[in-house]
This record gives C-alpha cells, sequence and structure tokens, in this order.
C-alpha cells in the first residue's frame, strides 16, 4: 500500500530521478523572462555556503562560438548541448554562480545570460558537481515548499462545521466521557470554560460567521457562533451536551447565568471570573448556563406543561434561585441590557418571582472590566461591615459605583410582550405560557399576566439595584431615576416580603421618606436596615405610621442613632400595625436604656420594658420658653423635651 500523503504535498508535487522538481524541462528561457535579475521573493535564498564550496567547476562559454546548449528548471541542468556538451557538462549539476554573482533561480540565470549576449562577452558559470549535495538541498527545497504550502492550506477558511479537518480538530480536543443524565446537574466551571474557549481563540482562525462571512475570534466571538462552530458539530456523533464532553461526572450548580447568546463569550468568561472572586467561592463551583449544558440536538422545550417541567426551572432549583445575570453595556452596534429585551431571558427570570429565596446579581463588563450588583452585601462586606459599622455598606457603594446607570434604567422599563426572539415560534409558545394559554394557541397581544410578569421584573431588578441608585446624590435625573424605583418596587402589589437598607447613607431623613414611598400595599414580613441615618423619635413614629396594614413580621435595625429614645420607641410600638405578630428591634448604639435594649429582639419582651417603664414613674414633658433678641416683641423660641418623673 503506497503511503498518504498531505494536501501541499500533492500541489507541491514529488521529486523523481529524471527531475528533481518534477517540473517540465525549460528551454533555456524561464517563463518569467524579462523580469530582470532580482531574486524571486516566492523562492527560498540558497545562500554562497548551501554546499560549503565542495564540487565546484568553472566554465566560460563564449557566443561567438555558437550556441551555449544549457537547459535548466530551478538551478539544476536538465540538457546540454553543443558548448556544454564539449565541456562535459552533465544533467543534474547545479547552476551555482554566474560572472561572480550567486543565482537562486531560473530567473537570475536567464538575466545573467541575456547580459553577457547584449554585450557580445565571454560568461564564467560555476557548476556544483556534488550529486549527493544538490539532492539534499533539492530535499529541503522541497520540504520547505511543502511547508509553506501546509502553512497556506491552514489559514484558508473552513467551508463549514462539517469541514473534515475542523471535525478531526474537534475530536482531537474534545472526547466523550459520560452521560449526567439530569440536566440540572450539568453546570460548567470556570476551569472547564477556559479551556473550550482557549481551544477556540487557537482554532477561530479558520471559522466565518455562517450570516456575513466575517473572520471570527475571541474578542467577537459570541455563544450562537461558539455553538456553531464547537457545540452541535462536537456533540453531534454522542448527541450530548458539551458538558459530557469536558467533564467525568455531574456538577451542581452553584448559581444559574442568564444570558443573551449574542453577547462575547469573552466577557462571560471574565464575568464569571470576577464573580467567583466577589464571592469568595471555590474555582470548581459550578455556573449553568444552558447552551453547555442541554442537549442541542435533541432540545425540545415542552411548556404545556408549565415551566416547572422545563430543565431550566429544575438548574434553577438546584442553584438555590442564585441567578447571575449577565447585562451587555451599551455599544455602537447596540445595548444596553440586550438581555432583557430578550424574550427567552425574561422568561427564565420570571420562573423565580415567587421565589422568596431567589438571590439576583447583575453583572457587566465595562472596558475589559466586570462590574457586579450584588442585592446585599458579600461576605467580605459583612465581615468588614461587623468589625467597623459602616464600612461594608461603602465598600459596596465604591464597588458599584462603575455600573452603567443607562443598564439601570433600561432594566427598569423591561416589557414582556415587546421582546424579541430568535426563532420566530418561541414568541407564541413562551407568552402563551406566560399567560396560562395553550401554547398551540395564538398569544394575547396583552393580558394581565404580562402586567403582573412585567411589574414583577422590574421590582426584582430595581430591589439588586436599589443601594447603587439612592445612595448617590445627584441632578434632577438622578432624582427622577430615585422616585421611578420607588414606584416601581412599590406597583409589585404581589410581594409579601421585602428586605431594604439605606443604613449610613448621607442625607438619613430624605432617604428614609423615599424608604416609605416604596414599601409595597401587601407587605407580610419586613426588614428594614435604617443605621446610622441620624433619625429621632419623630421620624420612628412616621415609619410606624406608614408601615403597611398587612405587615405581620417586621424586623428594624436602628443602630448608631442616638437621638431615638424610650420615648420614641414607646410610641412607635404602639403605632405599629395591629396585624404584627413578630418584631425585632436593634437598639445598640441608640440613647434608649438598657432594659429597652435587651429586650427589643422581641415585641413581646420590648411591650414588658415599655410596661415596666411607665410603673416606674409618670411622663413629662418640659417646655423651655426664651425671647428672641432680636425679633420683635412677644417672639419667643422653646425647646420641648420627654422624660420619666419618679
Amino acid at each position: 500500500m503506497r503511503p498518504s500523503r498531505s494536501a501541499a504535498e500533492l500541489l507541491v508535487g514529488s521529486a523523481s530521478a529524471g527531475s528533481l522538481l518534477g517540473r517540465p524541462t525549460s528551454t533555456g528561457r524561464p517563463p518569467s523572462a524579462g523580469s530582470g535579475r532580482g531574486v524571486d521573493a516566492r523562492r527560498p535564498y540558497r545562500s554562497k555556503t548551501a554546499f560549503q564550496l565542495k564540487g565546484l567547476t568553472k566554465h566560460e562559454f563564449g557566443h561567438a562560438l555558437g550556441d551555449i546548449g544549457l537547459r535548466w528548471e530551478d538551478t539544476i541542468v536538465t540538457s546540454v548541448d553543443g558548448q556544454a556538451k564539449l565541456k562535459g557538462i552533465r544533467p543534474g549539476w547545479k547552476i551555482y554562480m554566474v560572472d561572480g554573482q550567486a543565482v537562486n533561480s531560473s530567473e537570475d540565470i536567464w538575466g545573467a545570460f541575456q547580459e553577457a549576449k547584449w554585450q557580445w562577452r565571454n560568461i564564467v558559470v560555476w557548476f556544483v558537481t556534488d550529486m549527493m549535495a544538490i539532492r539534499a538541498e533539492a530535499a529541503r527545497a522541497r520540504a520547505a515548499k511543502i511547508q509553506a504550502e501546509t502553512e497556506r492550506l491552514a489559514r484558508l477558511p473552513f467551508e463549514g462545521p462539517q469541514d473534515t479537518r475542523h471535525l478531526e480538530q474537534l475530536k482531537e480536543e474534545f472526547k466523550f466521557q459520560g452521560w449526567v443524565e439530569k440536566p440540572e446537574h450539568r453546570a460548567i466551571n470556570v476551569a472547564q470554560l477556559r479551556q473550550v474557549l482557549g481551544w477556540s481563540s487557537q482554532h477561530c482562525h479558520r471559522w466565518r460567521d455562517p450570516r456575513t462571512r466575517v473572520r471570527l475570534s475571541l474578542d467577537i466571538m459570541n455563544m450562537y457562533q461558539l455553538n456553531y462552530w464547537v457545540t452541535k458539530p462536537a456533540t453531534q456523533e454522542k448527541q450530548c451536551a458539551l458538558f459530557e464532553m469536558v467533564a467525568k461526572e455531574k456538577q451542581t450548580p452553584s448559581w444559574y447565568v442568564v444570558q443573551w447568546w449574542g453577547e462575547k463569550v469573552a466577557n462571560l468568561l471574565t464575568t464569571l471570573e470576577a464573580h467567583l472572586s466577589l464571592h469568595s467561592a471555590a474555582e470548581h463551583s459550578g455556573f449553568w448556563i444552558g447552551a453547555f449544558a442541554n442537549r442541542q440536538h435533541t432540545l425540545q422545550s415542552n411548556l404545556a406543561e408549565g415551566y416547572r417541567g422545563t430543565s431550566y426551572w429544575r438548574a434553577m432549583a438546584a442553584a438555590r434561585f442564585h441567578i447571575l445575570l449577565y447585562l451587555d453595556p451599551k455599544t455602537d452596534h447596540g445595548g444596553p441590557a440586550t438581555s432583557t429585551s430578550r424574550l427567552w431571558c425574561n422568561f427564565e427570570l420570571s420562573m423565580c418571582l415567587d421565589e422568596p429565596s431567589a438571590t439576583i446579581d447583575l453583572a457587566t463588563v465595562q472596558s475589559g472590566k466586570a462590574m457586579v450588583v450584588t442585592r446585599g452585601l458579600t461576605q467580605d462586606e459583612q465581615d468588614s461591615e461587623k468589625r467597623s459599622p459602616g464600612a461594608g455598606y461603602k465598600a459596596k457603594e465604591q464597588r458599584e459605583r462603575a455600573f452603567s446607570i443607562e443598564i439601570v434604567e433600561k432594566i427598569l422599563a423591561v416589557t414582556i410582550q415587546k421582546a424579541e426572539v430568535t426563532e420566530t415560534s418561541d414568541y407564541g409558545r413562551i407568552l402563551c405560557s406566560i399567560a396560562g394559554r395553550d401554547p398551540s394557541l395564538p398569544a394575547p397581544e396583552d393580558c394581565e399576566q404580562y402586567t403582573k410578569v412585567n411589574k414583577r421584573l422590574r421590582a426584582m431588578f430595581a430591589l439588586t439595584c436599589w443601594r447603587r441608585v439612592m445612595a448617590i446624590s445627584g441632578d434632577d435625573n438622578i432624582k427622577d431615576l430615585q422616585l421611578k424605583m420607588t414606584d416601581v418596587v412599590r406597583n409589585d402589589v404581589w410581594r409579601e416580603a421585602i428586605d431594604l437598607s439605606v443604613a449610613f447613607m448621607a442625607a438619613g431623613a430624605e432617604k428614609l421618606l423615599l424608604l416609605l414611598r416604596t414599601l409595597p400595599p401587601n407587605l407580610k414580613d419586613c426588614v428594614l436596615d435604617l443605621c446610622g441615618l441620624n433619625i429621632g423619635d419623630d421620624q420612628l413614629l412616621t415609619l410606624a405610621n406608614t408601615l403597611p396594614t398587612s405587615l405581620e413580621d417586621f424586623q428594624l435595625n436602628l443602630q448608631s442613632n442616638p437621638d431615638i429614645s424610650n420615648v420614641g420607641i414607646a410610641n412607635f410600638v404602639s403605632q405599629v400595625p395591629p396585624k404584627v405578630r413578630r418584631q425585632g428591634l436593634d437598639l445598640k448604639n441608640t440613647g434608649v436604656s438598657k432594659e429597652f435594649q435587651d429586650k427589643a429582639d422581641t415585641l413581646d419582651g420590648i411591650k414588658s420594658a415599655i410596661y415596666e417603664e411607665s410603673q416606674r414613674g409618670n411622663m413629662c414633658t418640659t417646655v423651655s420658653l426664651v425671647p428672641l433678641r432680636d425679633a420683635p416683641r412677644g417672639r419667643m423660641a422653646f425647646a420641648t423635651e420627654k422624660s420619666k418623673c419618679y
């Protein structure tokens, strides 16, 4: 059996005993005659010492003596006649030098002979007669040509993902590791994602966008293109998920990732790396990404039975409804926050709206740096807050300060019925599923369920961005955005639990009013953090009178507010909504007594402390009147102080 030869070798040709380069014999004038004596840049340069000056012989030819009789191919003599035959020159010799100038090509030799002929003078030619050296040189030249042709072919684009060489490269890198039956157990980690993107970066120079034919690189590649060139062809034979090509066993997700497939995959990796670092998570922590976890060749989303039957909800539940939403920044080509204008992304996010434990982080990449907004403090920020009150919140505000306000404004206006899809058939199926209708029926243009999902999604985003927006002071645009956020959260009338913090914000009284404006009307469980706002008894009474009447469980942190007194706490407790059955107050570093602080963690405890206080004396109000020196006659300044009289 004859050994196989590469495409480059077939294109270059093969050497034989009769013709070292396997070409037709030259007639003395090369095909490119008239191009001068310059060196052809396409041919490898042969230095003067290539043969170490071994086996050289010199012959002189004269034009007056008749035909020189030399014919050559490249620099190898192919046949002799006339003067050349008489001088004993043999085919196979190499023309090395003409008139003292080294020659490297057929064009060089022809040009030198023509110049001598025009001047009608003799010409001196040096020949290499060492046949072994000539054959070795020819072999090296041919190998160089094959290598150059191989490199050229390697730069040509593949016709498509089914190109034989492309499939061979995929099989070399991605080998089937084993079946993982439940899609919720196919969470990829950062190291595995680096493997996929690293390999893609090295090979994507031969890939083209299937629609625009633009050459791909990792800097511009998105998930659609990665799915086209890597995920689907790599998993075609086994009909498996890409996860099953990079992982040997199940991996439970720590976070569920929602992203638009049109965003750059390099930005996704940057985001996941930053997210791991922010939460001090282990490198092997899993992120559930549908493009890698689902089996793309057999993917069927049956929405007739509701979203709880989908792999998306099961994966979200496995991640304990910890969600990471990637939002692209505004660019010349689109954005910002394209994910919230995609129907599939909004549908996935809507699956967690009824889950009390749902946590969502918002992430983007700006100028190559990942920015992450979290609902609360990270673990490191919580530790800082315990060591020094206010330090953790300050660190959070500094971390989130650069997060784009344009993104915030965009996500607060999400409207699912205006969202886009890639497959037109998905539009009706998803909206019917949200509306509670049979997916085979046409989707309604508008319905109450759309309104509910829109308002709830906006409120979820607003609560995550709460401190990012509320902690800053700015122009009228910022104030309008702050008011809009309060309206967005209050309009979520289906919300029964809330956890808000304005701790250590500047202009505390103003921020408290914004917070009171935010509370939805049907709350049952409310946690408020008012640490370090410098509020007093009057603001506390206003808070009690503003709380929703449906409230049943209430936790209030009033630390580091020294103007709050026992009287203010007593008045507050007397005015809380009547349905409150569980209440906890944190009164450290306030003006209340130690007895109040010790018993403030339960409603019965604080009521007991108030009763005991009332039995030890009467409440007195002292009014001080002081005449104003520069004011008109009769004007007085007064101050009041409440205290116990024993």
